[in-house]
């Protein structure tokens, strides 16, 4: 019995006096590293003043339209391979539209083709 007694006393000693350790606080971390010069940033990445976020239905075409801007450069800004390859919920960078020195979007002119023929008005003759 006195074994059995000496081993819970023991016991009860070592849960103690673990239970009356202090955990050390974790020091700081201090960046003793000298500060890193960053790139400034380019005008262009300034430029992107919007962003779209696509839902059902959306096309890149219909997107490029609704914001003025050209297909291919929409296309560009957001590094798509397969312009067919959208998805809902993709958020688009949208680029500024193009300035008038770029031209307009579009140009419709009237056809040119010299093999079509001319009409001229006729008078009916008196019979």
């Amino acid at each position: 019995m006195l074994t059995l007694r000496h081993f819970a006393s023991l016991s009860l000693l070592t849960i103690c006096a673990l239970g009356c350790t202090s955990a050390r606080a974790p020091l700081p971390v201090v960046n003793t590293s000298p500060p890193v010069e960053t790139e400034e940033t380019t005008p262009e990445s300034k430029e992107f003043r919007e962003t779209y976020v696509v839902v059902r239905g959306d096309t890149l075409i219909a997107i490029a339209d609704r914001f003025g801007i050209h297909l291919n450069d929409l296309v560009r800004e957001n590094n798509i391979a397969d312009p067919t390859m959208i998805y809902v919920g993709q958020v688009l960078l949208i680029p500024p539209p193009p300035s008038d020195a770029d031209g307009p979007l579009l140009t419709i002119s009237p056809p040119t083709d010299p093999l079509l023929p001319t009409l001229e008005p006729t008078i009916p003759s008196a019979q």
